[in-house]
Formats: structure tokens, C-alpha cells, sequence
């Protein structure tokens, strides 16, 4: 009894490893052939598990296409809500409150939707879905509810929040939300994969610059949506 119980948990035990190892493989694999021109067969040949078994995990290429989406999606669903610094909770206040700075906790989102975008596994969906977009569509429809929407939500519950605390005036938090995350995004972009954010560029641009021109960005946003003085 005691053997054929130990048989099964260590399988158990080697199942995430195996699936983790797939996925990873799969994503390489789908970034330098591409989605179309990547089988089953390819990720098997390129991992140490057997074709077999990467059929008994995901069955078809598509299946495996959402599971990279999905580990990517836990990974930036982590990021995003991870405990923000400066909230307070207890038994009698009840759920954590947003402060009213609305400068500070748009800088720690901002820290969290930076970490996210030069997350490794990130930057090589961008380019897949860049190369594959137009040619599989399904693809960026994964994307866009998968990962994109939860990113949205988030920042646009954050600005909804700030606004009713009297700290921002946002009419729309949608298009501020767009406004918000391309500001982020698009600095973060500039610097780390063009090299550039001012001309002439900075020598050997590091994270403290990165830091430093997102909170200017932070700090132009809220200037734009700050209330009018009374």
C-alpha cells in the first residue's frame, strides 16, 4: 500500500515542474517560428517531457496558447495586487481605504504597471502578439481579456476611487485610464527598448532614471486631473 502511494505523489509532485517547462518552451518556441509554424511536436522536441505527455496537458496548440496566457495572467494579476503602501484596515475600520494622495498611490501603481511591462514573459507575448496579430486574432482576443481587461479594471477602479475621495477630478476614467497606462507604458518603452527618453540620450540608463521619469509622468497626470481650488 504504503509503495503504491508513493508512486502517485511523486508524479503529483513533478506535474507543475513538467507543465511549467511545456509553457515556457511553447512561448520560445511560438516567438522565433511563430504561432502558425510551431506543432505540438516542436514544444515536446524542445522540453524533457515526451510528446505524449504534452498532449495529456493541453491537448491542442490552442489550449497551450491559453495556459501561456494564463501563467502570464497569475503573474500579473500578483503584480497588480500585491498590498499597496500606505493603506490601513482593521476588524472595526473595515476594508483598506485609498489615501488621498492621489500622487503617491498613482506612483505605486505606476512602480506595479512598470514591473509588469518589463516582465520577461511580457515583452516576448508583445512581440509575438505584434508578429501574430494580424494573421491569428484569436491571439490578441486571449490577450486583450486575459490580461489586458484586468490591468484596465484595475487602473480605472483606482481613479474612480481617487475621484470620490476628492483627490482627482476625472469626468471620464476611461479615457484617463488610457491616458494613464500609455504614459506609463509608453516611458517605460522608451527608455528601456528604444534607449532613448530625452535627446541627446542618457548614458547607461538604469532603473533609478526609469523610476524618475515615471513619477514625472505620474506627476504631470495628476497636475492635469488635480480639483480646482475652491
Amino acid at each position: 500500500m504504503s509503495g503504491s502511494e508513493g508512486g502517485p505523489r511523486r508524479a503529483r509532485r513533478g506535474l507543475p515542474a513538467k507543465r511549467e517547462a511545456i509553457v515556457e518552451a511553447a512561448l520560445d518556441l511560438f516567438v522565433r517560428q511563430g504561432y502558425a509554424a510551431t506543432t505540438l511536436d516542436d514544444i515536446a522536441t524542445a522540453t524533457p517531457v515526451s510528446r505524449q505527455t504534452v498532449y495529456n496537458h493541453f491537448g491542442d496548440k490552442e489550449t497551450l496558447f491559453r495556459a501561456v496566457i494564463d501563467t502570464h495572467l497569475n503573474a500579473t494579476l500578483e503584480t497588480l495586487h500585491a498590498p499597496i503602501s500606505g493603506l490601513t484596515s482593521s476588524p472595526a475600520t473595515g476594508p483598506a481605504e485609498l489615501p488621498a494622495d492621489a500622487e503617491s498611490q498613482l506612483n505605486d501603481l505606476a512602480r506595479r504597471l512598470t514591473a509588469i511591462f518589463l516582465n520577461p514573459r511580457t515583452a516576448l507575448l508583445r512581440r509575438l502578439l505584434q508578429a501574430e496579430g494580424p494573421r491569428q486574432p484569436q491571439l490578441l482576443d486571449l490577450w486583450r481579456t486575459r490580461v489586458a481587461g484586468p490591468v484596465w479594471s484595475e487602473v480605472i477602479s483606482q481613479l474612480t476611487r481617487l475621484t470620490h475621495a476628492g483627490a482627482l477630478r476625472v469626468d471620464d476614467p476611461i479615457r484617463a485610464a488610457s491616458q494613464f497606462i500609455v504614459l506609463v507604458t509608453g516611458t517605460a518603452w522608451q527608455i528601456t527598448e528604444l534607449g532613448v527618453f530625452l535627446y541627446p540620450p542618457p548614458p547607461g540608463v538604469d532603473g533609478e532614471q526609469l523610476d524618475t521619469a515615471v513619477r514625472s509622468g505620474v506627476a504631470l497626470f495628476v497636475r492635469g486631473y488635480r480639483p480646482a481650488a475652491p
